[in-house]
């Protein structure tokens, strides 16, 4: 499979990272980060479009992909101080972190904590509710997902995202089948933490540009209305929001060239802040 220019790809400690393009490039890199049972991989069509001018580096989070599974507890925290870690050693400049799902919690999270390595936000679908199963904090919806793909092959497997997801393009469906493919079914029985802040009222303590770009929660976003309208009502002149008609939960998915465009504005953006 064609995942683009791939320059380097490596290891710290236990996370599998690759980064595309060339850290020559004077452009503000770019740092993507995948939902829960996805991986690295659900980027690549997007390589080819965002690595030609730029530096973009991805990483499996613990238990996806090529990075194994922690016997450590599962939270957001521990996530973001992986990504932490990637950032300052592998690419040890200020970058535009896009994350989805929990990747944009994580996202958000090392904004919070290193705001000086993050030169802007990219919050895709943010999975800001969550509900919990028990003490152990595992959301409800995690374990019967896992489950419903556990052991089966890459045809079945491919029929069911053709089935489930009809609008995305076919370079979108492969990648898909390989995270669900990799992904350690003992996800669910790590102790989790994804509701430790209060991820729409925290985006106001930040000072680099925030973008929230979703969908329509009848399509299945999973962002809800009141969410968004206390994003657009209570925050800072920082936060901007754009929602996407007709399509759900994966805005790059199912609007691709409306999801590069966004990016592109916030490219350009953190680049002329950069030369400035």
């Amino acid at each position: 499979m064609n995942r683009g220019p791939t320059t380097a790809y490596g290891r710290l400690g236990d996370i599998s990272w690759s980064s595309y393009g060339s850290h020559s490039l004077p452009k503000t890199p770019a740092l993507l980060l995948h939902s829960v049972t996805d991986s690295s991989e659900v980027f690549a069509p997007l390589l080819e479009p965002l690595a030609a001018d730029r530096l973009v580096v991805t990483l499996d989070a613990r238990g996806h992909g090529n990075t194994p599974l922690s016997p450590e507890p599962f939270t957001v925290g521990a996530l973001a101080s992986d990504v932490v870690s990637v950032l300052r050693e592998v690419v040890r400049r200020p970058v535009v972190v896009v994350g989805h799902g929990l990747g944009a919690l994580i996202a958000e999270e090392v904004a919070l904590t290193e705001p000086a390595l993050v030169a802007a936000l990219v919050l895709e679908d943010p999975a800001w509710r969550t509900e919990a199963t028990g003490a152990d904090g595992v959301p409800e919806f995690l374990p019967p997902y896992l489950e419903s793909f556990a052991g089966a092959d890459a045809g079945t497997l491919l029929e069911r995202a053709r089935a489930e997801h009809p609008t995305w393009p076919e370079d979108e469906l492969l990648p898909w089948v390989h995270a669900k493919q990799s992904v350690d079914q003992r996800l669910a029985e790590r102790v989790q933490e994804w509701r430790g802040r209060d991820w729409v009222g925290e985006l106001d303590a930040l000072h680099m540009p925030v973008t929230v770009l979703v969908g329509e929660p009848e399509h299945g976003s999973l962002v809800a209305p009141e969410d968004l309208e206390r994003v657009r009502s209570l925050l800072g002149p920082q936060v901007s929001t754009v929602q996407v008609s007709g399509v759900g939960r994966s805005v790059r998915r199912e609007a691709r060239e409306t999801f590069l465009t966004v990016l592109r504005e916030v490219f350009a953006a953190a680049d002329a802040a950069a030369r400035s």
